[in-house]
């Protein structure tokens, strides 16, 4: 795409949210009175026996609820990810740019572009910047897939 800020180019991409294993999305959609209509993203447990029974000692986080080390995994992927058991993008966002701030400094790219992470709530927005002082913007949006559907509800409003 073209921008107006200067940048010589911007790009958009999609990121799929795929919930971890043993937890499913569900979508919840808001009230109907609710400007702009808003929909909402639970974050469920969900029975595994059946699919792990080929993998020895797997324990599901619904019929083994009491395991320490599936409550502390648990809790910890929720306090992260999410606000009382809904997706929150303003998490995802800043848990997502903090990652790539981390990975860029591995990456061969970095020696050829500076990048800044530019603020952002529902998005990671990246500018990076070569030594001739053209810069491009990334902007990277977030989403959950809709059943198996090529429909993906996106972070952005």
């Amino acid at each position: 795409g073209w921008s107006p800020d200067g940048h010589d180019a911007v790009y958009q991409l999609l990121v799929p949210l795929k919930p971890p294993h043993g937890h499913a999305f569900h979508l919840e959609l808001g009230t109907a009175g609710e400007m702009p209509a808003q929909s909402y993203v639970r974050v469920v447990t969900e029975c595994t026996c059946a699919r792990d029974q080929c993998v020895e000692k797997m324990l599901c986080f619904v019929h083994q609820p009491k395991d320490p080390l599936k409550r502390i995994w648990n809790a910890s992927v929720l306090s992260t990810l999410c606000t009382d058991s809904y997706l929150n993008v303003q998490k995802i966002a800043g848990w997502f740019q903090n990652m790539v701030s981390s990975a860029w400094k591995e990456l061969p790219q970095s020696r050829r572009y500076s990048m800044k992470v530019l603020p952002s709530r529902r998005s990671c927005k990246l500018q990076l910047t070569n030594a001739s002082g053209r810069s491009f913007l990334v902007e990277i949006m977030f989403g959950v897939q809709q059943g198996n559907s090529d429909i993906f509800l996106s972070s952005q409003t």
